[in-house]
Parts: structure tokens; C-alpha cells; sequence
């Protein structure tokens, strides 16, 4: 993703779906932006933290702590290799992780 905060364009494509259904509340629609925000937020945040990590074991030849940073950061790639879900009021907008 180019600008990491901003939102994948077939997360804005369900997204404004949503929005365009009768029965939508402004409510829902704007929960659903706020968790998808928060959700690709975190995983950003934490996937720069960690790269920094594994890049500064790297440098100092700390091995004890590259494979600890790089465990992580495989954790977590993984955790998000499916991309995640994210539910309101029965609508469901799927979030895709690169």
C-alpha cells in the first residue's frame, strides 16, 4: 500500500455499499471505517516497529535479538496472510493485509 493509512480500494468499495443501503445507519458506516482504520493502523505500526527491530539487530550483529524481532514479524505476517473480517450490525467488510 502506498499511503499506509489510507484504505484499499475494495475495502472503499464495500464500504461505500454499505452506505448506500436503505437500511444502513451512519453509525454502522462510520464504526466500520474506524476499525478498518485502527486494524491496517496496528498492523503498520507494528510491522515498521519490527522491521526497525530486526534492521538495529542487524547493524549491532545481535543474533539473539534478530531472531526474536524476526519471529515476531513472521507471526505476524501470518496472522494477517488471510486478511481479517471486521463485523457491525450484520454487515461484514473484508480488510485486505499485502
Amino acid at each position: 500500500m502506498e499511503n499506509q493509512f489510507a484504505l484499499d480500494k475494495k475495502v472503499m468499495k464495500q464500504l461505500q455499499l454499505i452506505g448506500t443501503l436503505q437500511r444502513r445507519s451512519k453509525k454502522t458506516v462510520h464504526s466500520l471505517y474506524a476499525q478498518a482504520i485502527l486494524e491496517y493502523s496496528l498492523y503498520h505500526y507494528n510491522k515498521n516497529q519490527l522491521e526497525g527491530l530486526i534492521d538495529q539487530a542487524l547493524e549491532k550483529r545481535d543474533k539473539e535479538a534478530f531472531l526474536t524481532h524476526s519471529t515476531k514479524y513472521n507471526e505476524l505476517l501470518y496472522a494477517h496472510r488471510e486478511g481479517k473480517t471486521i463485523r457491525e450490525d450484520g454487515f461484514e467488510v473484508y480488510l485486505p493485509f499485502e
